[in-house]
């Protein structure tokens, strides 16, 4: 029983390896006859026609060389490329009629891109084919073209010479040159050489499209020279003539030096157009222009100078005058409060610099002054030196103002020291009589050697001021020693009044709690001695303060307060 199970499994097992191998046979002879069919398609490709026609015609040249070419293209592609798709197509036909079927599709693989191969070479090879059979047809109807437009350029060259200045001798010889290729062109078409002629054909389009180009471009640049640049040349050389005959005189002539370089630059310009050099002559003339512009900035700038030199001329004569007398009454006022100021300001110095600064400048302007009247320098120039001239003169008023200023500040600051001297008098009396209302057993020696040392300073600020002569600088000293020392007196003041009050206000609240508390008593008896022996009222105060913080925290906050407030109501 086991051995008929065994040779069915094999029998099933055979039968199964043959529809297997079967079916794989019939997809690779199927995929060989699709490969086969392609190749059938491409064999109608071949150009046998064209390569036959190509045989019969007549060529020379560069024609000839394409043709041979071509020729030997197809002979590469029937002798050597296509046997070798069959070849390939074959192999693989043997290795599947083998069940060599890795082998086959190696096979395929590779004859499937040789097809593809051989069919661009096929589609290359048709193409330049074409071209070169109807090389000889496109030629002709090309130079027919060309010729239609050379014909036109001639006419309207004969027609407007005028309009090309110097460049119509190399538009003609371009023009004779033309005639010479079509000549060539027409010699090389009748030998057969289309190739050769359709090179030449380019280099005529070329020379055509370039023609075009500087008949339109030619006439517009020479009409900018003609009718603007020459124009604005005139222009320039008229004004310059008519500003000279006014008096006008230009740095270095340099009007007469652009002139004659806007001349080398017309000539270079006409040069390059002759020549045919249009991008030349347009950059040129770019250049030009901006000299012009230049130019005309340089005239202009004269022009508008003679009017400023003119103003400031006028304006700074006047200034002199003016600074003069200033500085004159300047000297007078200097001499007469230095009988009653020591003068710290160097005022005399400044004064006598501002009069060299004045007669300095004013030499500078009367030479300037002359060359003008004698037309020996340009305005342009003379604005500037008038102009440096006006801003010293500008820095001498500033000085001379200053001066002026530090002199009436003396008599003001004598006046402004005076009042608040008077004022820190009152003021110190108001303390003595503010600390004599509180009744103080006494004062602490520090606070009456700084009242009488305060007192001592604004005696001696009494005296400064009293001089038959003031120095300012001594006496702004002591009045800023003694406005230091009377404020901080002021300060003083106020801490030990509020401080010896205090004590007594706190003592009282602090004697509330003498029940509760012995040692209260002992505190009051201790801050009263130093209070009233000793006139530590600093110390007194803190003593019965800390006590009563300690018995009743925020108390003495609460009297502070108080107190505070009724004095600040009072």
């Amino acid at each position: 029983m086991t051995l008929k199970i065994v040779v069915i499994v094999l029998v099933l097992l055979i039968v199964a390896l043959y529809i297997a191998t079967y079916i794989i046979r019939k997809k690779y002879y199927r995929t060989i006859d699709e490969l086969d069919a392609k190749k059938a398609k491409i064999m109608k490709e071949f150009p046998i026609e064209k390569i036959q026609s190509i045989n019969h015609k007549s060529m020379t040249g560069q024609s000839q060389e394409t043709a041979e070419e071509l020729k030997a293209e197809w002979d590469r592609i029937e002798t050597k490329e296509f046997p070798m798709v069959e070849s390939l197509l074959f192999e693989a036909e043997q290795a599947t009629d083998r069940y060599r079927f890795k082998k086959s599709g190696t096979e395929q693989e590779a004859a499937e891109g040789k097809i593809r191969e051989v069919g661009d070479a096929l589609k290359t090879l048709n193409l330049s084919l074409d071209e070169l059979m109807k090389r000889e047809e496109d030629n002709l109807k090309k130079i027919e073209n060309i010729k239609k437009r050379y014909h036109t350029i001639r006419k309207e060259l004969l027609a407007k010479s005028f309009s090309f200045g110097r460049a119509v001798d190399a538009l003609e010889e371009n023009l004779g040159t033309m005639e010479h290729d079509f000549s060539v062109f027409s010699n090389l078409t009748a030998e057969g050489d289309h190739e050769e002629a359709n090179q030449l054909l380019r280099q005529l389009e070329e020379t055509i499209d370039n023609m075009e180009t500087l008949m339109e471009e030619i006439p517009e640049l020479l009409t900018v020279i003609d009718d603007e640049i020459s124009e604005q040349v005139q222009e320039i050389e008229g004004g310059y003539q008519s500003l000279k005959d006014e008096g006008y005189v230009f740095p270095d002539d340099s009007i007469k030096e652009d002139l004659a370089q806007v001349y080398v630059k017309l000539e270079s310009i006409s040069t390059h157009i002759g020549a045919l050099e249009v991008s030349h002559a347009r950059s040129e003339i770019s250049s030009l222009e901006e000299k012009i512009d230049q130019t005309y900035d340089k005239l202009e700038l004269e022009i508008e100078s003679r009017e400023e030199v003119k103003e400031l001329t006028d304006q700074i004569r006047k200034i002199f005058h003016y600074l003069k007398e200033q500085n004159r009454k300047l000297f007078i006022e200097i001499d007469r409060l230095s009988q009653s100021y020591v003068l710290n300001h160097e005022e005399a110095e400044k004064s006598d610099q501002s009069q060299r600064m004045i007669e300095t400048e004013e030499s500078k302007y009367m030479k300037i002054a002359e060359l003008l009247a004698e037309d020996r320098l340009p305005f342009s120039e003379a604005s500037q030196q008038l102009n440096h001239i006006f801003d010293q003169l500008e820095t001498v008023n500033d000085q001379i103002q200053a001066v002026s200023q530090n002199l009436k500040d003396y008599r003001n600051s004598e006046l402004e020291i005076k009042a608040d001297l008077e004022e820190m008098e009152n003021a110190m009396r108001e303390m003595k009589r503010y600390v004599e209302s509180k009744h103080l057993p006494g004062l602490p020696g520090s606070y009456l050697d700084f009242f009488f040392y305060t007192t001592d300073h604004i005696e001696q600020l009494s005296q400064s001021i009293a001089a038959p002569k003031l120095d300012m600088k001594e006496v702004f000293r002591l009045h800023e020693m003694c406005e230091d020392d009377v404020e901080q007196l002021a300060k003083d003041t106020d801490e030990l009044v509020d401080q010896a009050v205090l004590s007594e206000l706190v003592s009282q609240r602090l004697y509330r709690h003498k029940t509760e508390h012995s040692e209260v008593l002992e505190t009051i008896k201790y801050s009263r001695n130093l209070f009233s022996e000793e006139y530590d009222y600093e110390t007194s105060l803190k003593m019965v303060r800390e006590k009563l913080e300690a018995i009743e925290p925020g108390a003495f906050q609460e009297v502070k307060d108080q107190y505070l407030k009724e004095k600040n109501f009072n």
